[in-house]
Formats: C-alpha cells, sequence, structure tokens
C-alpha cells in the first residue's frame, strides 16, 4: 500500500472518517444491495453498457454492478487510497478486464462529452459543494438517452441539532429531506424522473451492506478494521467518538434513490 498521507480527506474539506476506509478497503452506503440493486435497474445497465461510478470509493459497489449487470465500469474518486483499494477489489474479483478507476473530481469529471450509457452516484452528492455543478457534470458525460442515478442519505424525520452535530462531526455529510435530490432532478432538464425513499433500521442495514460483498469478504473487512483499531490512532480516536454519542440516530435516517434519463 502506497503512503496515503500524502493526499487526505482534509485536504478537500472531509473527515478522516473516509481515510480509515480507504485503509478498510471499504465503503458504504444506506440501503446497500438493494440500493445499488434498484439504481442499476433503473439504469438500464446490461452487457455492452458503459457505467461512470461517481465517487466509486473502494470499488465495491462497481463490482457487484459489473459481476451482476455484465456492463463496462469507470470510477472516479477523489482520494488515491480509495482508487488504490478499488483497484485491488477488482483484481481480487477477476474482474479487471470489466473495471477501471482513476482519480477525479464530481465538479470537474476528467472526460469529454456523451461518454457513457449511464452514471451512478452512491452516497456522494451529500459531500459535493457544488450540487448544481456536478449535476451539469454528470448530463454532460452521458450519452443522448443515458441514465443518471443516486442513492443519497436523507433525513426521515425532522433532527435535534445534537443528532446533526454527530453525523456532521463523524461522517462530514450534511443530510438533506428527500425535496432537495428531488428538486435538483427536476431543475435538470432530465426526463423519465423516477424517486424513491425508504427508512433504515440497524439489523437492515447489516444485511443490505454484507450482501454486496458477500460473508467471507464481509468477515476479512471486520478483520481489517479491528486490526486498525490496535495499530492506528485516528481510527480510534473517530471510533471512541461515534461510540461516546447516542447510537439512536438511524431512527432519523433514511435513504433515497432518484434517476433520471438525458433527453435524446
Amino acid at each position: 500500500m502506497s503512503d496515503q498521507t500524502e493526499v487526505r480527506a482534509a485536504d478537500y474539506g472531509l473527515p478522516m472518517y473516509f481515510d480509515m476506509q480507504a485503509k478498510m478497503g471499504h465503503t458504504k452506503h444506506l440501503g446497500g444491495t438493494n440500493a445499488t440493486q434498484k439504481l442499476a435497474e433503473l439504469c438500464k445497465l446490461e452487457p455492452g453498457k458503459t457505467l461512470l461510478n461517481v465517487g466509486s470509493g473502494s470499488g465495491i459497489s462497481a463490482a457487484y454492478v459489473a459481476e451482476n449487470f455484465g456492463c463496462r465500469v469507470v470510477g472516479v474518486d477523489l482520494l488515491p487510497g480509495m482508487i488504490e483499494s478499488a483497484q485491488r477489489w477488482a483484481e481480487a474479483k477477476g474482474l479487471t478486464d470489466q473495471m477501471a478507476f482513476r482519480i477525479g473530481d464530481a465538479q470537474d469529471l476528467p472526460f469529454e462529452d456523451d461518454q457513457f450509457d449511464a452514471l451512478i452516484c452512491e452516497s456522494v452528492n451529500a459531500f459535493v459543494p457544488d450540487k448544481e455543478k456536478a449535476m451539469h457534470e454528470y448530463i454532460r458525460v452521458v450519452k443522448p438517452g443515458g441514465y443518471i442515478g443516486f442513492t443519497e442519505a436523507i433525513w426521515g424525520k425532522v433532527p435535534s441539532e445534537e443528532i446533526v452535530g454527530i453525523i456532521g462531526e463523524a461522517t462530514g455529510q450534511q443530510l438533506h429531506f428527500p425535496e432537495v435530490w428531488e428538486t435538483l432532478f427536476q431543475n435538470s432538464g432530465l426526463v423519465d424522473l423516477h424517486n424513491e425513499n425508504h427508512p433504515v433500521t440497524m439489523r437492515g442495514e447489516a444485511r443490505n451492506q454484507s450482501g454486496l460483498v458477500g460473508f467471507g469478504d464481509y468477515m476479512k473487512i471486520l478483520g481489517r478494521f479491528f486490526r486498525l483499531l490496535f495499530s492506528d490512532r485516528e481510527t480510534r480516536s473517530l471510533m471512541k467518538y461515534m461510540s461516546s454519542n447516542p447510537k439512536q440516530y438511524t431512527e432519523y435516517m433514511g435513504y433515497g434513490i432518484y434517476s433520471g434519463r438525458k433527453p435524446e
């Protein structure tokens, strides 16, 4: 593994939570397998199609889509540590012929116009400073008739200031109510819009997250996490903060699935 201290999450205004995930080789989004499966179906993914996965993280969702829908996947992420993790994951899954990863910013994608059949983001846009600019970029790089889809963590009910502070401090997310994402799509010029919102539970999330990787790989990820707890001071500090705060914040949260099609 290369030295990830050269470029850190903090360099992009993100919390060290992302550095921990890169070291673990694991990124996740609310809804897990169910959300990714639904998003891929909405975006009409199939063999012969090319997908851009913005904020591809450790590559787990990208590999799931490549393996289960047969499409080619290009992933972009801000952090070199995430790109390295995603490349290792693709190799481990035997998917290097279907997958490629590179550094990229959602607000300034390193691709020509009309390149991809579809584009997805999973729990990415809550971290993007200029959401309208990012949406413009998504539409630019997708072919006419292609699809754009998000999954995003949302507020399911009005949170207390304490809950907002805990989630913001620990993960860097500034969550929104569904109307924010629905309006972003409505104002984008996309057609055939779809949106749906779901609550989350701790048990359901555990099942959905493990479903993306399989039980054996999930246990390996947990093993890396526990090794980090013993060897990495930043991981211990983050987990101490999160465990010292209320666990009930999930009752305020849900996830939304949003999609639309670029006009012909």
